[in-house]
């Protein structure tokens, strides 16, 4: 799978990207990956979750503003529909965006593409989310740990998962992130 597709197939995000830093002198020590539960009961899942925070391990500085954000929600609007629907029969869907790298003048600036809605089937088995998403006619499958709470639940996305998604031409403010930690909130 790409990252893309992973964003696609986490958002339940899923986010879609491998984004890179700043110079900062202590952007590493803030970040704090997940933390996860002993056990999910897969009913408290169910309803609608929107994404309320995408963390990554360095600053980034997607409207070139001049100021690096950890959160990149702060630094793009293109995230703001995501979200995912956990149904009771075990189905979900999903709103997802994703930034292009090659967009805009000369392919070189980012473009959001959003609202792509994708369905699947989702299962708990323990911490691990289950998915199994229908992307273009094709079914990926994924387990992801969760970090959950009854107003909210969390899952890493790594650079190497984010590879296999994006293709990004290493010279973005996004090209250094490493970890991307994703949080939904209960609706």
């Amino acid at each position: 799978m790409n990252f893309l597709k992973t964003l696609l197939i986490f958002s339940l995000a899923f986010i879609i990207f491998s984004c890179s830093k700043e110079d900062g002198s202590d952007s590493k020590s803030s970040f704090k990956t997940s933390n996860f539960a002993a056990s999910i009961n897969p009913d408290d899942l169910v309803g609608e979750w929107k994404l309320a925070t995408m963390q990554a391990d360095t600053l980034v500085d997607l409207n070139k503003d001049g100021i690096g954000d950890q959160n990149l929600l702060n630094e793009s609007s293109c995230f703001n529909d995501m979200k995912v629907i956990f149904k009771q029969d075990r189905t979900f869907s999903t709103t997802n965006a994703r930034l292009d790298f090659n967009g805009g003048a000369g392919n070189s600036e980012f473009v959001c593409v959003k609202n792509r809605i994708d369905f699947g089937t989702w299962d708990i088995d323990g911490t691990d989310l289950i998915l199994n998403i229908d992307i273009d006619g094709t079914i990926y499958t994924d387990r992801k740990p969760l970090n959950y709470t009854t107003s909210t639940f969390g899952f890493d996305v790594s650079k190497a998962e984010s590879n296999i998604y994006v293709t990004d031409p290493g010279d973005s403010s996004a090209s250094k992130i490493r970890i991307l930690a994703l949080e939904y909130t209960r609706v």
